[in-house]
Protein backbone atom coordinates (compact mmCIF):
# COMPACT_ATOMS: atom_id res chain seq x y z
CA UNK A 1 0.00 0.00 0.00
CA UNK A 2 2.94 2.43 1.06
CA UNK A 3 5.12 1.48 -2.18
CA UNK A 4 1.45 2.24 -4.23
CA UNK A 5 1.51 5.49 -2.85
CA UNK A 6 4.66 6.43 -3.14
CA UNK A 7 4.30 5.30 -6.88
CA UNK A 8 1.03 7.39 -7.15
CA UNK A 9 3.21 10.63 -6.02
CA UNK A 10 5.57 9.64 -7.99
CA UNK A 11 3.71 9.90 -11.24
CA UNK A 12 1.64 13.03 -10.01
CA UNK A 13 5.76 14.58 -9.55
CA UNK A 14 6.34 13.26 -13.15
CA UNK A 15 2.96 14.69 -15.01
CA UNK A 16 3.82 17.88 -13.62
CA UNK A 17 7.39 18.42 -14.92
CA UNK A 18 6.12 17.32 -17.97
CA UNK A 19 3.61 19.72 -18.24
CA UNK A 20 6.03 22.81 -16.37
CA UNK A 21 9.44 22.19 -17.73
CA UNK A 22 10.48 24.94 -19.33
CA UNK A 23 13.55 23.37 -21.17
CA UNK A 24 10.94 20.52 -22.71
CA UNK A 25 8.48 23.15 -23.77
CA UNK A 26 11.29 25.04 -25.55
CA UNK A 27 12.40 22.03 -26.62
CA UNK A 28 9.19 20.84 -28.37
CA UNK A 29 8.82 24.26 -29.84
CA UNK A 30 12.18 24.40 -31.17
CA UNK A 31 11.95 21.32 -33.30
CA UNK A 32 7.86 22.60 -34.68
CA UNK A 33 9.82 25.78 -35.53
CA UNK A 34 12.46 24.66 -37.12
CA UNK A 35 10.71 22.05 -39.59
CA UNK A 36 8.32 25.66 -40.65
CA UNK A 37 11.76 26.93 -41.33
CA UNK A 38 13.87 24.29 -42.81
CA UNK A 39 10.47 23.20 -45.00
CA UNK A 40 10.23 26.63 -46.13
CA UNK A 41 14.16 27.07 -47.17
CA UNK A 42 14.47 23.30 -48.56
CA UNK A 43 13.93 24.55 -52.16
CA UNK A 44 17.08 26.84 -51.87
CA UNK A 45 19.39 23.47 -50.84
CA UNK A 46 19.83 24.99 -47.32
CA UNK A 47 18.19 24.38 -43.47
CA UNK A 48 17.65 26.73 -40.81
CA UNK A 49 20.67 26.65 -38.80
CA UNK A 50 22.69 27.37 -42.36
CA UNK A 51 20.80 29.56 -43.21
CA UNK A 52 20.89 31.27 -39.71
CA UNK A 53 24.86 30.74 -39.86
CA UNK A 54 25.47 32.74 -43.36
CA UNK A 55 22.76 35.13 -42.91
CA UNK A 56 25.26 35.95 -39.68
CA UNK A 57 28.31 36.26 -42.32
CA UNK A 58 26.39 38.55 -44.43
CA UNK A 59 25.78 41.06 -41.76
CA UNK A 60 29.08 41.20 -40.69
CA UNK A 61 32.05 41.22 -42.90
CA UNK A 62 34.60 39.74 -40.87
CA UNK A 63 34.07 36.54 -38.01
CA UNK A 64 36.66 34.49 -36.51
CA UNK A 65 35.51 30.91 -35.66
CA UNK A 66 34.69 32.10 -31.97
CA UNK A 67 33.47 35.27 -32.47
CA UNK A 68 30.70 33.00 -34.50
CA UNK A 69 30.09 30.67 -32.43
CA UNK A 70 29.68 32.20 -29.50
CA UNK A 71 26.99 34.50 -31.35
CA UNK A 72 25.01 31.47 -32.77
CA UNK A 73 25.32 29.43 -29.39
CA UNK A 74 27.16 26.64 -30.72
CA UNK A 75 30.54 25.75 -29.18
CA UNK A 76 33.60 25.35 -31.78
CA UNK A 77 33.13 21.98 -32.73
CA UNK A 78 29.69 22.05 -33.54
CA UNK A 79 30.56 25.00 -35.57
CA UNK A 80 33.71 23.46 -37.53
CA UNK A 81 30.61 20.39 -38.25
CA UNK A 82 28.17 22.97 -39.22
CA UNK A 83 30.55 25.11 -41.70
CA UNK A 84 32.48 22.42 -43.50
CA UNK A 85 28.95 21.18 -46.03
CA UNK A 86 28.95 25.07 -46.83
CA UNK A 87 32.61 25.02 -47.35
CA UNK A 88 32.39 21.84 -49.46
CA UNK A 89 30.05 23.80 -52.06
CA UNK A 90 31.61 27.03 -51.86
CA UNK A 91 29.57 29.06 -49.80
CA UNK A 92 31.73 30.21 -47.04
CA UNK A 93 35.82 29.84 -47.30
CA UNK A 94 37.49 30.09 -44.15
CA UNK A 95 40.81 32.23 -44.28
CA UNK A 96 43.81 32.92 -41.60
CA UNK A 97 43.65 35.64 -39.91
CA UNK A 98 45.77 39.02 -40.88
CA UNK A 99 47.52 39.29 -37.21
CA UNK A 100 47.33 35.80 -35.83
CA UNK A 101 47.11 32.75 -38.90
CA UNK A 102 45.97 30.57 -35.94
CA UNK A 103 42.90 32.63 -36.36
CA UNK A 104 40.33 31.21 -38.59
CA UNK A 105 37.95 33.64 -40.12
CA UNK A 106 34.99 32.43 -42.09
CA UNK A 107 33.32 34.96 -45.19
CA UNK A 108 30.33 34.23 -47.52
CA UNK A 109 31.79 33.69 -50.93
CA UNK A 110 30.19 35.45 -53.96
CA UNK A 111 27.86 31.88 -54.68
CA UNK A 112 27.05 32.09 -50.61
CA UNK A 113 25.83 35.54 -51.02
CA UNK A 114 23.44 34.80 -54.29
CA UNK A 115 22.11 31.47 -52.26
CA UNK A 116 21.36 33.75 -48.93
CA UNK A 117 19.78 36.41 -51.53
CA UNK A 118 17.56 33.51 -53.29
CA UNK A 119 16.53 32.32 -49.75
CA UNK A 120 15.94 35.33 -48.34
CA UNK A 121 12.50 35.27 -49.45
CA UNK A 122 11.87 31.60 -48.39
CA UNK A 123 12.86 32.62 -44.94
CA UNK A 124 10.41 36.36 -45.17
CA UNK A 125 7.96 33.01 -45.66
CA UNK A 126 8.95 31.22 -42.87
CA UNK A 127 8.88 33.98 -40.31
CA UNK A 128 5.35 35.14 -41.41
CA UNK A 129 4.13 31.77 -40.61
CA UNK A 130 5.84 31.40 -37.53
CA UNK A 131 5.25 34.69 -35.93
CA UNK A 132 1.50 33.51 -37.43
CA UNK A 133 1.88 31.07 -34.35
CA UNK A 134 2.42 33.39 -31.78
CA UNK A 135 0.08 35.78 -33.22
CA UNK A 136 -2.14 35.43 -29.85
CA UNK A 137 1.17 35.32 -27.93
CA UNK A 138 3.07 38.87 -28.69
CA UNK A 139 5.87 37.51 -30.88
CA UNK A 140 8.11 40.59 -29.76
CA UNK A 141 7.33 39.40 -26.39
CA UNK A 142 8.24 35.70 -26.88
CA UNK A 143 11.35 37.38 -28.67
CA UNK A 144 12.19 39.28 -25.75
CA UNK A 145 11.80 36.24 -23.23
CA UNK A 146 13.91 34.31 -25.23
CA UNK A 147 16.58 36.49 -25.65
CA UNK A 148 16.79 36.63 -21.59
CA UNK A 149 16.97 32.75 -21.53
CA UNK A 150 19.77 32.96 -23.68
Amino acid sequence: MIIDINISRAMNEYREIGSVCIALHLRRAARHVGRIYDEALRPAGINNGQFSLMAMLAAKDDWTMQELADSLGLDQSSLSAAVKPLMRRDLIVQEAGTDDARVRRLRLTPAGRRLLDRARPLWRTAQRRAEELLEDHQPDAVRSALRALG
